[in-house]
């Protein structure tokens, strides 16, 4: 008999939890961008989102140059001297030769250099053949060929970067070929987080029997750490319903998000939603999704709160898909949508129906087709299954089966496969 493995977790139905993308509007609706700007250097940058719009002050490129190492030419004068030219001089990147180029005349250019300003063409070295300063060239030749003309990349005066865009490597290389050295970002969000639970431990401490270690602190520590923002680890907190409202307070005065993990479901022990009806409002507590149904979210003061559920995989779930979207809000960048693909299941999935599923999985491309396949069992406390994954698996809440072949919806991480 052929043994399988199954998932041991049933998480049932609820219908009275936030359908994902009802929760996601409601998050975008509540959060309210932040004012306050800084000015830095551009090498402090990256990932930083523009506070206020840059314009161009000069074009790119200034001048016309040579998008090859070879000869400038002008094409009437070439073809009168019967495609032979005298080489008269030479331009290089820094240091241009000025002049024009009179009859019978070329000039031996490098990449990048400026180009006489009556030449109309630039033939690659490779493509002549030469003897003494005598140049012969092909016949083949097109007007402009070769040439990077003056504003070409950005011109002068247009607007490269408006409010809410996202700084990448590329955006700091146009900001340095504008000359650009310092711009305008929004400041980071100050972000606070920490677990709940008298289970957990410290790591380097001795474990007794019913105590697990702590992973969550570092899950958003990784999670926060690709992100312009500022974070603060408050450590782990008891299961004591005051110990957790002084926690909230205090992180609520230096905080525009608080987040934690663990408390928000409904058992004995789970004081999180109690204590954040005490010290601020809950906006929601329970969203149709799997893994990650016990997400709370409220505000304390003028901070914005997550409580995430406890198990890792959720946590780390819930993070990406409703986090994230508020920190974008709170930076005043565009709203991101999410990227989906078509790929082919090696597997079989069921779940019921009503709730929408997230599953760990390896895309791959077997004869320049997408596959998809699960990394196994899919608990929510299944960690080792999201280190192996470099992608989800979304099943949308009407589906309750899909046979091996189906096309499924995919969310890659990132765009490496």
């Amino acid at each position: 008999m052929k043994n399988t493995i199954k998932d041991n977790c049933i998480n049932e139905f609820d219908p009275n939890a936030l359908e994902e993308i009802q929760a996601v509007n409601k998050i975008i609706g509540s959060v309210k961008s932040i004012k306050s700007s800084e000015r830095v250097k551009i090498k402090d940058a990256l990932h930083r989102t523009i506070s206020s719009s840059v314009r161009a002050s000069i074009n790119v490129p200034p001048f016309r140059n040579s998008a090859m190492d070879g000869y400038a030419i002008n094409l009437r004068d070439l073809k009168t001297n019967k495609f032979r030219l005298s080489e008269v001089g030479a331009s290089f990147a820094g240091k241009p030769f000025r002049s024009s180029l009179y009859k019978g005349e070329t000039v031996r250019v490098m990449t990048g250099a400026l180009i006489p300003k009556n030449a109309d063409a630039v033939i690659m070295k490779e493509m002549v053949s030469k003897e003494g300063t005598i140049v012969t060239f092909p016949k083949n030749i097109k007007k402009n060929q070769n040439i990077r003309f003056i504003g070409e990349d950005i011109k002068k005066g247009k607007i490269v970067f408006k409010k809410g865009d996202e700084l990448n490597f590329s955006g700091l290389s146009i900001l340095s070929s504008l000359g650009i050295e310092y711009v305008n970002v929004f400041c980071k969000p100050k972000i606070s987080f920490f677990s709940s639970g008298d289970e957990l431990v410290a790591t380097g401490k001795k474990l007794q029997q019913g105590q697990i270690y702590d992973s969550n602190r570092y899950l958003l520590h990784g999670l926060l750490k690709d992100l312009p923002v500022d974070f603060n680890d408050l450590g782990v907190v008891k299961d004591r319903k005051n110990d957790l409202i002084k926690k909230l307070q205090k992180a609520s005065k230096t905080s525009n998000i608080i987040i934690t993990t663990g408390g928000v479901s409904v058992g004995d022990a789970d004081y999180i939603k109690d204590a954040l009806k005490e010290v601020g409002s809950v906006g929601f507590w329970k969203i149709a999704i799997k893994p990650g149904r016990p997400l709370a979210f409220g505000k304390i003061n003028h901070s914005y709160f997550f409580g995430l559920p406890g198990n890792p995989v959720s946590a780390a779930v819930t993070f990406q898909l409703f986090v994230i979207p508020a920190i974008n809000q709170i930076l005043s960048q565009k709203r991101k949508k999410m990227i989906l693909i078509k790929a082919i299941s090696k597997n079989e999935l069921r779940k019921k129906t009503g709730r929408t599923e997230y599953k760990r999985a390896i895309i791959s491309i077997i004869n320049n087709e997408v596959h998809v396949e699960t990394t196994g069992l899919q608990g929510s406390n299944i960690m080792m299954s999201m280190l192996k994954a470099n992608c989800y698996i979304r099943l949308p809440a009407g589906i309750s089966s899909i046979k091996k072949g189906d096309l499924v919806e995919v969310m890659p991480f990132s765009t490496e496969l």
